[in-house]
């Protein structure tokens, strides 16, 4: 792991260690799962760098009970607290739905599209509608003094990948909670700390908030203060943004009008205090598209955290059976599958360890190899994002050598039906850590971080040609 990376774990650990007040909880450790190997007819070349396109691979096998609509899972109604939630449970589990066919890819080789400032770090969160512009923030590392009161900030941002040009549309102080693109207002909301410095006795306090900003970063809009932590979310189609405070889920609707809250105490759920550490565990959401229905997940810096369903129109709750903890979770566009790095180790300094998949319709939850299986080291999926095709996912793999050479990492294209994985590029060393690519949705564009030498991380995009067979 490179210098930068040390130092961007190490302000890893003091924010988390900041938000330490929030309420904790954590989450046994689920059954195991068996890794998910390809069917004996699959196969796949590797070709040349700029001429990859993998899978020309036999159509996927026949399958029975065509499914045309999927169900959601079950969900139970809350419980008293302290009380382990019951598991979600899937109507169609004894059905197989119909796998959509595979598509051809074709990737270019990567340009940079954007330099990074010397001492600045850039992150990705996702592209636009209009497949042109990609949501980023920088890290404004290079007017910020270590070991100071002084607080690092950080600039959100739109990069037009066909200008060339960004536009600032919001600068907070440094934090790894993601903003977002709100598709109905054309606004970007994120979360932000807002310190409060005692130069005097080298200390400061702070407060959590959330803004929303039309592109002026003087004139963003102050929504919410005085959250007890994250998470922030939002309806993937914009039409609803949540957050928690007060032990529940408030939020608005498009027109900014507050929505009916739901109860949500992070210390209801926490039925496994005596196998959890001493660190909070923090929230995330991802919603599913098309429902009411949201991914909690907790994630701790050890001993993992839990995993719920939650439905923002009923407030019932159920828990799901993923084999270990998430990170970095995503939906596919058509709202089937969760994806997410998967760790099982609870311990530290554990972030992630597999890519899986739980398909929403039969419960079924695949694990999936990035980096191959045959190099000695250990193995971590670190970023990915999702095809359009909700089939395959771009990832970025990285393996610990156990020497004094240097991390391999790579970026590969994922299928997740048939589990098989293939190297897109190997020029660059690839980012390690989250926040670091995405697909646009028409799926023509890559952007990914790609750093070179070790100095920063510069925005490069890949196109994508795609064929359906």
């Amino acid at each position: 792991m490179n210098p930068l990376c040390k130092l961007r774990l190490v302000l890893s650990l003091l924010i988390a260690l900041s938000i330490f007040l929030a309420p904790a909880c954590s989450a046994p450790l689920s059954q195991s799962v068996t890794t998910y190997t390809a069917p004996p007819n699959a196969t796949y070349t590797s070709l040349p760098l700029a001429t990859v396109s993998p899978f020309p691979m036999s159509p996927p096998p026949p399958t029975v009970s065509p499914v045309a609509t999927w169900s959601l899972p079950t969900l139970a109604p809350v419980i008293a607290n302290g009380q382990e939630p019951p598991p979600c449970t899937f109507p169609l589990a004894q059905m197989t739905a119909t796998e959509s066919a595979p598509e051809n890819y074709t990737f270019s080789a990567p340009h940079v599209a954007l330099t990074v400032p010397k001492g600045d770090y850039y992150h990705i969160f996702q592209w636009l509608p209009d497949n042109q512009q990609v949501l980023i923030t920088e890290d404004l590392l290079s007017n910020h003094i270590l070991n100071s009161n002084t607080i690092a900030y950080q600039s959100i941002s739109l990069f037009n990948a066909l200008t060339g040009v960004s536009k600032v549309y919001a600068i907070r102080p440094g934090s790894l909670n993601p903003p977002a693109w709100n598709p109905t207002l054309n606004v970007v909301v994120y979360p932000a700390e807002n310190y409060t410095i005692d130069s005097v006795h080298g200390s400061y306090t702070f407060t959590r908030q959330v803004w929303i900003s039309h592109g002026d970063p003087n004139t963003a809009q102050k929504m919410a203060d005085n959250l007890s932590q994250f998470p922030l979310g939002m309806k993937p189609d914009g039409s609803k943004m949540i957050y928690l405070s007060n032990n529940k889920l408030n939020g608005w609707d498009k027109s900014l009008l507050s929505i009916p809250s739901i109860s949500f105490d992070p210390t209801q759920w926490d039925y496994a205090k005596d196998r959890r550490d001493n660190y909070p565990v923090i929230y995330s959401l991802a919603w599913q598209p098309g429902t009411s229905l949201v991914f909690l997940y907790s994630e701790s810096y050890g001993r993992g955290g839990y995993t719920f369903i939650l439905n923002m129109d009923t407030g019932k709750v159920c828990e799901l059976n993923l084999g270990g903890f998430a990170f970095e979770a995503h939906w596919s566009s058509d709202g089937r599958y969760l994806a997410f790095v998967r760790s099982t180790k609870y311990t530290y300094p554990t972030f992630s360890a597999d890519l899986a998949v739980l398909d929403s319709i039969t419960g079924n939850l695949k694990v999936l190899d990035v980096m191959p299986k045959d190099i000695p080291g250990k193995h971590y999926a670190r970023d990915f994002a999702w095809a359009p095709d909700n089939r395959h996912m771009a990832a970025i793999g990285e393996i610990d050598l156990f020497s004094n050479n240097p991390d391999e990492t790579g970026l590969y294209l994922v299928d997740m039906v048939f589990g098989q994985s293939i190297k897109i590029d190997s020029k660059y060393s690839y980012n390690e850590q989250p926040n670091s690519i995405a697909w646009s949705a028409d799926g023509s564009k890559l952007a990914v971080l790609c750093p070179e030498m070790g100095i920063g991380a510069n925005i490069c995009l890949i196109t994508v040609q795609q064929t359906g067979q």
